[in-house]
């Protein structure tokens, strides 16, 4: 089967219209229509077989973590999942993976409300790049650069799961902690009721953490040029998670694990409440670990109030390896 073949039989599936969708699949490219009251928002992420992900994965694993990754950046914008475009770098034409993952990418896309607008289909290594399109109304973004002095810190969600999945591999005989952790890692839950409606009302900054909350916090705090303070004890962590590997290992993986892909956000204090009633509407959990400080790009991490010694780095392409 020729590459247009398969876009024609495995990615041009049904979906439903949008407004701002004027062509899709089908053409040289897409056509976006922005209304006058919003802004496009738009990320792009690419897995890499070996890297990101178990070459061997289940292709309705990998179909939905690939989606909904990106979907992650968008809600960490506050913005409204529109569209996206495929690019995916396939090694042979399986009949069997190729109905999997297509099957499992519309599920996805329904299931996030987003539309499979175009892209690309090659032969070569394992590989797949997703970039997502948004809408979010003028100048409400949530930036990295929007946090204040003394608002609080705040996690969708639980931390460090993912990371410890790597350590129980992908095995058969996984037990019954071992199976939850895994499935934090291959289809990670993304907070997207919470994020999807208000977040923008409360949040003055965010970010998803996908490669673990002591980096991608710094990253608010370089934009924002303020510091943190973050409670260990506070960290939200999975029973699962400590049953495995223990509360220290735990807190550690929370840290600096990544793979995670909850918010971390910050607000005024004023609005403590009404993010717990958010929370509880759209059924997510929500933790608040610390403060902003005004020292400049300082995180400090406290346990019971003294320093907390950290044994472990956050990913960094390039420069460090899971």
């Amino acid at each position: 089967m020729a590459e247009f073949n398969i876009i024609q039989q495995y990615f041009n599936f049904e979906q439903k219209a949008s407004e701002s969708i004027v062509k899709a699949i089908g053409d040289d490219c897409a056509i976006l229509e922005i209304p006058k009251s919003k802004q496009l928002v738009t990320s792009v992420d690419t897995l890499v077989a070996g890297v990101h992900f178990y070459a061997d994965v289940s292709p309705r694993d990998l179909a939905y973590k690939a989606l909904a990754v990106n979907v992650s950046d968008l809600l960490a914008m506050g913005a409204n999942p529109l569209a996206y475009t495929l690019a995916i770098t396939l090694p042979e034409n399986d009949k069997a993976w190729l109905e999997a993952f297509s099957q499992s990418l519309k599920d996805t896309s329904e299931k996030f409300s987003i539309n499979l607008i175009g892209g690309d289909t090659t032969q070569g290594p394992l590989s797949i790049s997703i970039q997502v399109f948004g809408l979010v109304t003028k100048h409400k973004a949530v930036l990295r650069s929007g946090a204040q002095v003394y608002d609080d810190v705040w996690i969708t969600g639980t931390l460090g799961s993912a990371r410890t999945a790597l350590d129980v591999n992908h095995r058969q005989d996984l037990n019954e902690f071992e199976s939850s952790l895994w499935n934090k890692l291959v289809r990670p839950e993304i907070p997207y009721h919470f994020a999807k409606k208000k977040f923008s009302k409360f949040a003055s900054a965010a970010i998803d953490i996908s490669d673990g909350l002591y980096a991608d916090l710094s990253h608010i705090l370089n934009q924002s040029q303020l510091g943190a303070e973050v409670m260990i004890e506070a960290l939200p962590l999975d029973e699962a998670l400590i049953e495995v590997a223990g509360i220290e290992q735990a807190r550690q993986f929370a840290l600096n694990g990544g793979d995670d892909y909850q918010l971390c956000f910050t607000a005024h204090k004023d609005y403590r409440n009404k993010i717990h009633r958010h929370a509880d509407k759209t059924n997510t959990r929500v933790t608040r670990i610390g403060k902003i400080t005004a020292e400049k790009n300082s995180l400090k991490v406290l346990l019971n109030k003294d320093d907390y010694e950290i044994n472990q780095a956050s990913w960094q392409h390039f420069l460090t390896t899971k």
